[in-house]
């Protein structure tokens, strides 16, 4: 990243932590109080406090300002010693066995037992070799609506103006990549179905019929404790009623649900990391709708041949015609 990349990103944060600097010095003649600076630049107290400190402490570095990746840092929760995931390997490589049956093979060996997840991640630090990729099994669907992607996400606090907690609702057909998402405020089963027939309507406005629907296996998808308590689930129900099929993924298998969990990627580093602190409902929904405009009608995908899904939908039906 080159130095007008980082003054660009950084220049907000820089200009708050200096005014910050001069109120608790008692020399700024802009601002009198914090919370002044606060309403004018749109960002919460908390927000200031955590970036001055990560500023000090790097020297007043500017680059300190950058936004960092979410989630723990890279070994600060590591269990298995290098030999142990060594294990993991041969038995995943020599017989075939998944994170599932390794976990109870491997009772009482290790002096922590490690769990499903921490198989799963020993997996991905150590990908197959080129031979092993060639007999991945990769698809696209014929025809658009044969099979659409479903899924969540969670956003970040800090980049809202009220400080409370929103996701986003993505679906994403598999023939086109057409996309579709939704601001939604709770991520339960009413919220997530309104938020899916909304995407219906957006999909029949560019012709598409949905025949099949895939999500995981998250309690705003479906219910599994019980036959009854699946039918009677709010999202299987209205599936049931417009005649949508429901498929899903495996447990701990997210590359079932690739296609959607690869869009929140591309999301997230074209729009979300780019977005001011103090967004509003409006003006985040307002960010999203310019990012899908730019994703669907305008943006060329190398899983394409380096077609817009607009170019796609218009190709495939003029091919079924």
């Amino acid at each position: 990243m080159n130095s007008s990349t980082i003054n660009v990103m950084t220049a907000k944060w820089l200009t708050i932590l200096r005014d910050y600097e001069k109120i608790k010095a008692g020399n700024c003649t802009i601002f009198k109080t914090v919370n002044q600076l606060c309403q004018a630049h749109k960002v919460h107290r908390k927000d200031i406090r955590k970036y001055y400190e990560r500023w000090i402490k790097s020297g007043k570095e500017q680059s300190a300002l950058l936004p960092l990746k979410r989630g723990p840092k890279i070994g600060k929760y590591k269990l298995l010693s290098k030999e142990e995931e060594r294990i993991i390997i041969k038995i995943h490589r020599r017989l075939s066995a998944s994170e599932f049956e390794i976990f109870h093979l491997l009772k009482n060996r290790f002096n922590i037992h490690p769990s499903v997840s921490t198989i799963y991640r020993t997996f991905k630090r150590y990908p197959l070799n080129k031979v092993r990729k060639a007999k991945i099994k990769r698809y696209v669907k014929q025809y658009p609506g044969e099979l659409l992607h479903a899924d969540t996400y969670h956003l970040a606090k800090s980049i809202m103006q009220d400080r409370k907690r929103y996701y986003l609702f993505g679906i994403i057909d598999d023939c086109t990549r057409l996309a579709y998402v939704e601001v939604i405020t709770s991520i339960t089963a009413a919220e997530v179905t309104k938020a899916f027939f909304d995407s219906l309507q957006y999909f029949l406005a560019h012709g598409i019929h949905t025949d099949r629907v895939m999500t995981d296996n998250g309690i705003e998808f479906t219910a599994f404790t019980s036959q009854k308590a699946k039918k009677t689930h709010f999202f299987e129900t209205m599936l049931n009623i417009v005649g949508v099929d429901h498929t899903y993924t495996r447990p701990y298998h997210p590359q079932s649900n690739g296609k959607i969990e690869r869009f929140w990627k591309i999301l997230f580093h074209e729009c979300i990391v780019h977005l001011n602190f103090g967004q509003t409902l409006d003006t985040l929904s307002s960010e999203l709708n310019d990012f899908l405009y730019r994703y669907n009608y305008q943006r060329r995908h190398g899983s394409l041949n380096y077609l817009t899904p607009l170019d796609r939908l218009r190709s495939v039906t003029e091919l079924l015609k």
